[in-house]
């Protein structure tokens, strides 16, 4: 077993940001095997929790986001947590989150913290700025 400077199994590192990946696409993409994020903070908002509203939440976002995409900036490791920096960026083509479709293009830097026990992915939460995103589309 390799281990590295802050003494985590590489192996264990490489899995659990497989997981990570993995759910990313499928939440983004619509698809995939489920979100796995147990909640959303849009800052300027209230947080959303629960399955049925994060699954809301994406297909709206997915709505009026046709082009959604997702691209991964770094990613950090701690004793039980990945930390996913990315940003979301795609044109608006229909209204969303109260924000009328003007056409705009938006790039939404976003923080997911994932947090495992062992391998097992327990619970994540997205973080995102609602207000910087309608500063864009507006």
């Amino acid at each position: 077993m390799k281990i590295d400077q802050r003494g985590t199994c590489v192996g264990l590192r490489k899995r659990r940001e497989d997981v990570v990946i993995r759910y990313a696409v499928g939440m983004v993409s619509g698809g995939g095997p489920g979100t796995s994020v147990s909640r959303i903070v849009p800052f300027e908002g209230q947080p959303l929790v629960g399955d049925d509203v994060i699954r809301r939440h994406f297909d709206g976002m997915l709505a009026a986001f046709p082009d959604l995409a997702h691209e991964l900036r770094s990613i950090h490791h701690t004793a039980d947590a990945v930390i996913v920096e990315g940003r979301f960026s795609g044109t608006q083509a229909a209204d969303w989150q109260d924000i009328p479709n003007q056409g705009k293009r938006m790039e939404l830097p976003v923080a997911v913290l994932s947090q495992f026990d062992g391998e097992l992915l327990v619970g994540a939460t997205l973080y995102y700025d609602l207000a910087a995103a309608a500063r864009q589309l507006v």
